[in-house]
């Protein structure tokens, strides 16, 4: 392959699922690849993954690993400062991960940039989507967990902590401040849409995803959701509802605070309910936010879909940390 393509790899790792993407200058997506998550594996078994992900876009490509100038990787969690190790993962089995070192063997001297993985589908979408052109934006991904993302003038607010975003760990029912059903995350995420129909069905009710939901370690799969909404399961539509206000809850505080431009949803509970859950959310904000004489609360999905990641991770890889802090 010619040097002249600048060949980089996008990697978005989710909870359930990692994605990699061989990524033209012209931001075009020449190969990808998809390998399941080991949910609760380790840091061999995690960068194994990653390795087989990266090979299998490449190959789609027709590249090798030598063909790839830069690396970058979006992580289901906060990471250091110097952008090197994730320092833990709610839906993953590794904690303080030292990713750059661990794929050094795979990819020796390629550059590697790291970002939590919402962040990085937020770049995405600030450079090829939904947020392009905006000036103050808010991304929020539901999906297992829910991740958030700052962005002002196209360009990642970290804030202080350099992790600023962490969106689903806010608390938005205080009588369970403290703990993780508290959260948003723990109410409106996969993971928390699980416990809740666990708890309903140990009350007697009645849904189609009982065995998967049930299984240790279960968590509900898109296709799972797709298909109980078809048939019409009052408990599943409960749950997605029930997630839906919780977005709109916090949607609406952050608009009170800062009147962002523009709210992006994305993740995989946004893209497997598509439309009517983003309707749910407009409703929600619609009841909550306190002011919109001036302006409208816009809420719109992401434009890129499981490509946000890939492309946002890819952008990082050529261009680094171009934040604002």
């Amino acid at each position: 392959m010619s040097d002249s393509r600048q060949l980089v790899l996008g990697i978005d790792v989710g909870g359930t699922k990692i994605l990699a993407g061989a990524v033209d200058e012209g931001g075009r997506v020449l190969g990808r690849g998809k390998v399941k998550s080991p949910f609760r594996g380790g840091p061999e078994e995690m960068t194994g993954a990653l390795v087989a992900a990266a090979d299998a876009a490449l190959a789609e490509a027709g590249a090798r690993r030598e063909d790839v100038a830069a690396l970058g990787l979006g992580l289901p969690g906060p990471l250091d400062a110097e952008r090197t190790t994730l320092l833990r993962a709610m839906n993953l089995g590794v904690e303080r991960w030292p990713v750059a070192a661990a794929l050094e063997p795979h990819f020796p001297g390629v550059p590697k940039r790291l970002e939590n993985d919402v962040r990085a589908a937020a770049l995405g979408e600030a450079r090829y989507g939904a947020a392009k052109g905006e000036r103050l934006v808010v991304a929020i991904w539901v999906g297992t967990g829910i991740g958030g993302a700052v962005l002002l003038d196209g360009d990642l607010w970290l804030g202080r902590n350099r992790n600023a975003g962490e969106i689903g760990q806010s608390f938005i029912d205080l009588k369970k401040a403290g703990s993780f059903d508290g959260t948003l995350e723990g109410i409106g995420a996969k993971v928390g849409m699980t416990a809740f129909l666990r708890r309903r069905i140990e009350r007697g009710e009645k849904t189609v995803v009982a065995r998967a939901v049930l299984e240790k370690d279960g968590r509900l799969k898109g296709s799972e959701v797709r298909k109980a909404l078809a048939a019409g399961d009052s408990l599943v539509e409960r749950a997605i509802a029930r997630s839906a206000r919780a977005v709109g809850v916090t949607i609406s505080t952050l608009w009170n605070v800062f009147s962002p431009d523009l709210f992006v949803l994305g993740g995989g509970i946004a893209e497997d309910v598509g439309e009517p859950y983003v309707e749910q959310v407009r409703a929600a904000v619609g009841r909550y936010a306190f002011f919109t004489d001036l302006a409208d609360v816009r809420v719109v999905r992401s434009a890129l879909g499981d490509d946000a990641g890939i492309l946002g991770a890819a952008v990082l890889a050529r261009e680094g940390h171009g934040e604002r802090a």
